[in-house]
C-alpha cells in the first residue's frame, strides 16, 4: 500500500490513514465526514456527521470555510 504524506509533510501508511488521523483541522474534518472518507472518530463526530445526513437530506448545502 503506497505511503501518503500531507501538505505539512506528515506521513502516512494510507489515504485512508491520513483521513482517520487523530488531530485534523476541524474544517477537512468535516469535509471527510460528509465525503464519507472518514469514519466517526468519537461521539462529537458521530453528532457532526448525523447532523450533515440530515442537512443533505433536505438538500441544504454545506460549506465549509477555509483560511
Amino acid at each position: 500500500m503506497a505511503k501518503y504524506i500531507d501538505n505539512d509533510g506528515f506521513e502516512y501508511e494510507s489515504y485512508e490513514a491520513y483521513c482517520n488521523a487523530p488531530g485534523l483541522d476541524p474544517d477537512i474534518l468535516g469535509v471527510m465526514l460528509a465525503t464519507k472518507r472518514r469514519i466517526p472518530q468519537n461521539d462529537y463526530e458521530k453528532r457532526l456527521l448525523a447532523e450533515i445526513e440530515k442537512l443533505d437530506k433536505k438538500n441544504i448545502p454545506i460549506e465549509f470555510t477555509f483560511n
